[in-house]
Formats: structure tokens, C-alpha cells, sequence
């Protein structure tokens, strides 16, 4: 499988908020989710678009990150977390390969 990229991703929900979130279908039709939180982003692995969690979600847990916001939702450092969840959700997928 190929390694994901941001601009893999579509970005849903809220403008400017914490209610937003990016979103890749799989091949297989499981969906990677990249979920905003406090400290980051909540890494997330679906059976299908909208179903079902597989195993759990691993968090970013980037320091600073509600200290670092310059307006609600908007923070400093989105893009070192958006990055970082990259990576985490890379590695989930290797171990979750079929």
C-alpha cells in the first residue's frame, strides 16, 4: 500500500473549528480519519466511511497546541500536527494491513 499523503485527505465539517476533521477511503473502503482535539489530532481507523473503529485512536499529543492558537480553532501549529498524524496514520496501516 502505498504511504498517505495530506493531500490525500478531504477535509469535513466545521470551518475553523474543532469539529473538523480529514478523511481518506481506502481501496478497501475502511476509512483513516485525522480528528481535530486539543492536542492535536486523534488518529482514527473505520471499516467503512461512518462505521465502526477498528482497534484504537492514538492521539498526536502535541505540546502547546491550545496555548498556541491565535483565533478558535486556528492553531500555530495545525500543520506540525496534521504531519505528525500523517506519519501516525501511516503506521497504523501497516499494522492493519489485510
Amino acid at each position: 500500500m502505498k504511504k498517505l499523503t495530506i493531500g490525500d485527505f478531504t477535509r469535513k465539517g466545521i470551518k475553523g473549528s474543532f469539529g473538523h476533521y480529514f478523511s481518506h477511503i481506502l481501496p478497501d473502503g475502511r476509512e483513516v480519519c485525522l480528528e481535530s482535539c486539543l492536542s492535536g489530532y486523534d488518529v482514527a481507523i473505520y471499516d467503512k466511511e461512518g462505521g465502526n473503529l477498528i482497534g484504537e485512536k492514538v492521539c498526536t499529543n502535541i505540546d502547546g497546541m491550545m496555548e498556541s492558537q491565535i483565533l478558535s480553532g486556528f492553531s500555530l501549529m495545525s500543520g506540525k500536527a496534521l504531519e505528525k498524524a500523517v506519519e501516525i496514520a501511516n503506521k497504523m496501516l501497516m499494522n492493519t494491513e489485510k
